[in-house]
């Protein structure tokens, strides 16, 4: 990874934490495609946010990454123009024979490329570049990431699952373009942002858009049976980033829920007021992809009443706060819980205190 000097991690401390940008810093700078991303803006957020984008664009070409834009359909021309006031940028008509030459030297320029076609429209043009071309996709439009119909911003969508809530109005389907691209090139990542959040989009866990994906199979065990333990044990291991002391509070395990290639499970513990959540697991390299929402939602469906504990310090207690009825923190613990009776709630929290600790 290159070294960054102070000014650029300051900026970079300003967008997010340190571990997941140098994360994904090395994890662009690894790949081996003509540029790390393709950005598709709409005709709006080039007309209101052309110099903001130009100044991420300069960023971007500080930290050795190029991205190349995307310029497509009946208004491509016009963008073009628009685009072509700011000198960061160069221009050529998109031919796929000669995209990845065109992006070496815009590199060596020092220039952001920007490949032109009014000929093919969004998905046509996207069909011909992937994944040789990039094997990320963020299309930038003005009003950001895709929203609800009670205008809160979702933070995925998954094209070959049922979708949680009714979307907004869009002025273009990019549902019907993100699955027709995932089954087409499978293994693209996808996103939808606006300008002023792009580097956050890029840089971050949590993202500032919405991210495609097709949905993970998850599969439920009664108890352990069936499960690859030793892949079980290293997921845990790994997402804690802490040694388990013992494995033997996996006997008690009534229900587990696993996505398939061991990527993030959730263990469940039968308890007389509900099922206490025993691990909720993510590996890092699924952080980020709606894993942890998919899982949650298989949990919910099947289980009406449920408890569980984090450290005080764990960042994930605000997204458990929004999906608890309550929640009290005793020591170095936030206890939660849903779905679980009045009268319950004292022994779920006295469970959760004298319950000992599983990691070293």
């Amino acid at each position: 990874m290159i070294a960054l000097n102070k000014t650029i991690r300051l900026f970079l401390d300003s967008i997010g934490r340190q571990d997941e940008y140098e994360f994904y810093l090395k994890k662009f700078q690894s790949d081996r495609s003509a540029c790390f991303a393709l950005l598709c803006p709409d005709l709006g957020s080039i007309e209101a946010g052309a110099e903001v984008l130009a100044f991420d664009l300069h960023f971007l070409l500080r930290l050795e990454l190029v991205p190349a834009i995307l310029l497509s359909g009946p208004d491509a021309i016009k963008m073009q123009q628009a685009l072509a006031v700011e000198p960061i940028f160069t221009f050529q008509t998109l031919e796929k024979e000669t995209t990845a030459s065109f992006i070496e030297h815009a590199r060596s320029q020092e220039k952001i490329p920007v490949l032109v076609t009014d000929q093919l429209d969004l998905e046509a043009a996207l069909l011909e570049l992937l994944p040789e071309t990039a094997k990320r996709v963020h299309f930038i439009r003005a009003g950001g990431g895709l929203k609800s119909e009670a205008g809160e911003r979702l933070e995925y969508i998954y094209t070959h699952k049922e979708n949680f809530q009714p979307l907004e109005k869009l002025e273009y389907d990019f549902p019907a373009l993100g699955k027709k691209l995932l089954e087409e090139r499978p293994g693209v990542h996808l996103s939808v942002t606006s300008p002023i959040k792009l580097l956050q989009e890029i840089f971050t866990v949590k993202g500032a858009g919405t991210l495609f994906r097709k949905g993970s199979e998850i599969n439920h065990f009664q108890g352990l049976e069936g499960v690859d333990r030793a892949r079980l044990v290293e997921l845990l291991e790994a997402s804690f980033a802490k040694p388990l002391k013992h494995e033997s509070f996996l006997e008690g395990v009534s229900h587990a829920y696993i996505e398939r290639e061991y990527r993030g499970a959730v263990l469940l513990e039968e308890h007389p007021a509900g099922l206490y959540l025993s691990k909720f697991s993510v590996g890092r390299e699924a952080r980020g992809e709606g894993l942890s929402l998919e899982l949650w939602h298989e949990v919910q469906e099947n289980h009406s009443a449920l408890f569980w504990r984090s450290n005080v310090a764990n960042p994930f207690n605000s997204w458990y706060d929004k999906q608890a009825d309550g929640h009290h923190r005793v020591g170095k613990w936030q206890i939660f819980w849903r779905g679980v009776s009045a009268d319950s709630i004292s022994a779920c929290i006295a469970y959760c205190c004298e319950r000992g600790e599983d990691f070293s």
